[in-house]
């Protein structure tokens, strides 16, 4: 079970108030009945952004049914995991702590290499501690940073997403800084913003220090198996000038999450609402097409053709 600390000084509305919100920070004080935090976590799930209409209404109420009979809080996690799909959508699941550690345990770092004088950095799906998005960040902007750069390919090819920040802050030399991409859940827009190698808005917040900007054509690779945050970092190049993007749609995962703990120690991870270019264009559950399709195989060829006749 989640334990949270709390010291409440005051009235018995203090208490209140904790019950209340708490849920939506993790906090569960006092200890929930099965039936007060399937309750609670339902009421979360209504930001979510397909909960709107009568099939989430249908569903809500089946689930809140089958709640109410439930004898444990890991029965009532299992009547929430069929809920969350009306209401967040496909993006929208629940994860177990050790699905988290293991991303934790399998922690892959950003790679580079050149060719000439074109420097491909790929870029992996991520989800790890505050440290490893730290080293993850640090390992591509350095790598960006190398002497002789004409030109860069960045990888997202087998990037399924995880946190985004420490992607777009390792990425920063080959962004402007100011509005990277922008968030939009029930009728608000919350900016993405890059100033001085800092992330902030999107994923953990995260800084490599302020980079040289590299002024150099990029070719950006994707495939079916670009997804979620991956998205994320491609839509971070969209609208640049000498950019193109080569390979397959992506899955179609560009819609924005939110991660709640739960009571049980899963986190929640519910969809919210959907992402917005520089360019004014919004994407959420629909794949992204290249500039230029081709197989996945074959996208670093056409790439490298393209940056060619850049030069």
């Amino acid at each position: 079970m989640v334990v949270s600390a709390l010291v409440v000084v005051g009235t018995a509305g203090g208490t209140w108030l904790v019950h209340s919100i708490g849920p939506a920070f993790g906090i569960w004080w006092p200890a929930p009945s099965p039936q007060s935090y399937g309750s609670a976590v339902l009421g979360l799930m209504d930001s979510g952004l397909h909960a709107t209409g009568q099939e989430w209404q249908t569903a809500r109420a089946d689930a809140a049914g089958r709640i109410e009979k439930a004898t444990t809080h890991d029965e009532v996690d299992d009547i929430l995991a069929d809920a969350i799909k009306v209401a967040g959508g496909k993006h929208s699941f629940i994860m177990d702590a050790a699905d988290l550690q293991d991303s934790i345990d399998s922690y892959t770092a950003p790679t580079s290499s050149m060719d000439g004088c074109v420097l491909t950095v790929t870029v992996p799906a991520f989800m790890g501690t505050a440290e490893q998005g730290t080293d993850y960040a640090t390992t591509l902007a350095d790598a960006l940073g190398a002497e002789g750069v004409c030109a860069v390919v960045v990888d997202l090819r087998d990037n399924d997403g995880g946190d985004m920040g420490p992607m777009l802050a390792g990425l920063s030399p080959l962004l402007p800084d100011g509005v990277v991409t922008s968030f939009v859940s029930q009728g608000s827009t919350n900016d993405v913003t890059l100033k001085d190698g800092a992330i902030k808005g999107g994923g953990t917040p995260t800084s490599v220090g302020q980079r040289d900007k590299l002024d150099a054509p990029v070719a950006v690779l994707t495939s079916q198996t670009t997804a979620s945050s991956g998205e994320q970092a491609l839509l971070a190049f969209r609208g640049l000038d000498r950019t193109r993007v080569f390979g397959q749609a992506t899955a179609g995962y560009a819609s924005v999450n939110q991660s709640f703990p739960l009571y049980t120690g899963r986190t929640m991870v519910l969809t919210t609402g959907t992402s917005q270019a520089r360019t004014g264009e919004q994407f959420g559950e629909e794949p992204i097409a290249p500039d230029v399709e081709t197989p996945p195989e074959q996208a670093p060829a056409a790439a490298a053709e393209w940056l060619d006749s850049q030069s």
